[in-house]
């Protein structure tokens, strides 16, 4: 090879170099987000089979970063050995979770037959080992807004429920079915209280609580876009897409000038 062919062909190479260290450390230093996208990527298209929004994440430290914490509505009934517990939107029976619900929890007593919750705007039927049989709302006929639940101390209606709604008072005769106002002064107006829990109970449901607020799936979600990270998550992400653009790019410039060589 004369020495003009091999300046050339030096001169060529150091044309290519900063390209090549580019295209190498680029790769090897956005290979971990690149993987990290890719196995996110791939659960959340699997989501279903996953039961991602089924798994809770119960993490002290991801539930700090989240700044999830214990509602200012904490309402505790205890009816015998059972709990009605309501921790904002969440509410219990026991260990077991009913549906949602806003309306404030006001009361709970046991029938000879079911277990009544009382809330501001609803009342839950439920079985003596906590399973929903009906709820009946303002559609059903039910007087609203509840101020306060409790029972009659009149001989003629002994132990009936009393409902409180803007200053009058109402009670079914038929399991609720229908209300019609009825006279009961205060005198004769035992209402339902709130009881504070146990230390242990209240610990329970705390964590119960914390726990059904984060799923897998929100956080598999934020790992994937970054937002786990804020909004410099966000742009990290930002500058692996870019990144592999530019990887795209240079690999190509890369091997055409390479082609160009050889042919």
């Amino acid at each position: 090879m004369s020495k003009n062919k091999k300046k050339n062909t030096i001169r060529k190479k150091g044309r290519l170099l900063p390209f090549i260290i580019f295209h190498r450390w680029a790769g090897l230093s956005s290979f971990l987000l690149l993987v990290l996208v890719a196995v996110t990527g791939i659960m959340l298209n699997h989501t279903e089979e996953l039961n991602l929004d089924e798994h809770n994440i119960n993490n002290q430290w991801l539930q700090t970063w989240y700044g999830i914490k214990m509602p200012e509505q904490q309402n505790f009934i205890k009816l015998g050995s059972d709990h009605l517990v309501q921790l904002g939107k969440q509410l219990y029976f026991n260990q077991s979770r009913l549906p949602d619900e806003d309306s404030p929890l006001l009361g709970g007593y046991k029938t000879n037959n079911f277990i009544v919750i009382g809330m501001k705007n609803v009342i839950y039927l439920l079985t003596f080992e906590g399973e929903l049989i009906e709820k009946i709302d303002s559609e059903k006929d039910l007087p609203t807004p509840i101020s306060r639940i409790g029972f009659s101390d009149l001989e003629n209606l002994p132990g009936q429920l009393i409902l409180e709604v803007d200053n009058k008072r109402y009670t079914s005769r038929d399991e609720f079915l229908t209300w019609t106002e009825t006279e009961v002064q205060n005198k004769d107006f035992s209402p339902l209280t709130l009881a504070m829990p146990d230390v242990a109970d209240k610990i329970f449901y705390q964590n119960a609580y914390l726990g059904n607020e984060l799923t897998l799936e929100r956080v598999v979600l934020d790992l994937h876009s970054g937002r786990l990270f804020g909004s410099f998550g966000v742009y990290l992400m930002d500058l692996a897409a870019v990144i592999l653009l530019l990887l795209g790019l240079s690999g190509t410039w890369i091997w055409s000038r390479r082609f160009r060589k050889k042919h």
